[in-house]
């Protein structure tokens, strides 16, 4: 009967110990990153690493950027006809994912960063184009872990140089 009343404190430190130790080995922080494009679509990719998660652990992990868009408009020969019909937006944009870690408590994956949206609509026949986009500011970071910002500079494309 004595050894019964002990079982239950027993099995609160076991417990306890248990939780304890499986805090300890969850340490999320960054191995690397980075940011490549800007792609095609005006998008932006950040790459990670991120490790000290534990075997098979999900984290959110989230890129943002400032960014800093140019919209217009092109008429059927593809000209901007009307340096009126143009807006630049500028927003802190960013992309989220879950992601979970291997038996190695790490993650290597890419988020997608798009640009800001425009309110720009185009007069009948001329279509709405990304003219040119840059970001800047670009980081990566996640619950528990230290942002990671990527190599330092602006990330830019134009596309449409002629435009005005």
């Amino acid at each position: 009967m004595k050894n019964l009343r002990i079982l239950p404190f027993t099995m609160i430190a076991l417990l306890s110990f248990m939780a304890t130790t499986t805090v300890r080995a969850q340490s999320p922080h960054f191995l690397s990153c980075g940011a490549s494009g800007v792609n095609s679509d005006g998008s932006l990719n950040a790459s990670f690493k991120i490790a000290g998660l534990g075997s098979n652990q999900s984290i959110d992990v989230t890129a943002s950027a400032h960014a800093d868009a140019t919209y217009g408009c092109l008429n059927k020969g593809n000209n901007c006809p009307n340096a009126a019909n143009k807006v630049n937006v500028q927003s802190n944009v960013s992309a989220t994912g879950t992601f979970t870690s291997g038996k190695n408590g790490s993650i290597r994956a890419s988020l997608t960063v798009d640009p800001p949206d425009t309110t720009l609509t185009c007069p009948g026949g001329q279509k709405l184009v990304l003219v040119s986009v840059s970001y800047t500011n670009v980081k990566l970071g996640a619950a528990g872990a230290d942002d990671c910002n990527t190599s330092p500079g602006t990330f830019a494309a134009n596309f449409f140089p002629n435009c005005p």
